[in-house]
């Protein structure tokens, strides 16, 4: 008999975030290819960004600049979906931030992948854009290069909204 206690925390940490991004990537097989996520699935990715600012406020992790947000965004999305989403290259100000990932634990770009690399990035933009949205309506994030789309890394930017 297996139990929880003769699984190494590490492990147990490993095989749920893999559950979690198996599940959330999981979301974009429902869509067509080429196609925005349907609005039933945008409830759920606004919700998963409503937890989000919940874990960010119980923890009292920052998010008022877009500098504060690329940090506290790392953070959950690693604890999430574990140590591919730990952001090795940050550049943070206070009214723009890049984020640079070389791994992602959405993209598997082996052969016989279940999830083609467009509803990966449906998925992964819809993520994204929620956790902002919800951790500081202020901010929008816009993915300029993408794993997903053929680039070697993936970069993503927060900006402030205009207006």
């Amino acid at each position: 008999m297996v139990r929880v206690k003769d699984i190494p925390e590490g492990t147990r940490w490993l095989m749920a975030t893999h559950v979690l991004t198996r599940l959330v990537v999981a979301l974009g097989q429902g869509t067509a290819e080429g196609t925005e996520i349907p609005p039933h699935l945008e409830r759920l990715f606004s919700e998963m960004g409503d937890e989000i600012r919940i874990i960010a406020d119980r923890y009292s992790m920052p998010r008022e600049h877009a500098s504060d947000l690329v940090q506290t965004l790392g953070a959950v999305s690693v604890i999430l979906f574990g140590p591919a989403f730990e952001t090795r290259f940050i550049e943070g100000f206070p009214e723009e931030a890049v984020i640079r990932l070389t791994e992602c634990a959405m993209f598997r770009d082996e052969p016989g992948s279940e999830v083609s690399p467009s509803r990966v990035n449906a998925v992964c933009t819809a993520y994204v854009k929620h956790a902002i949205e919800a951790l500081n309506p202020d901010y929008a994030i816009t993915t300029t290069r993408a794993r997903c789309g053929g680039d070697p890394f993936c970069e993503m930017v927060i900006t402030r909204k205009k207006g």
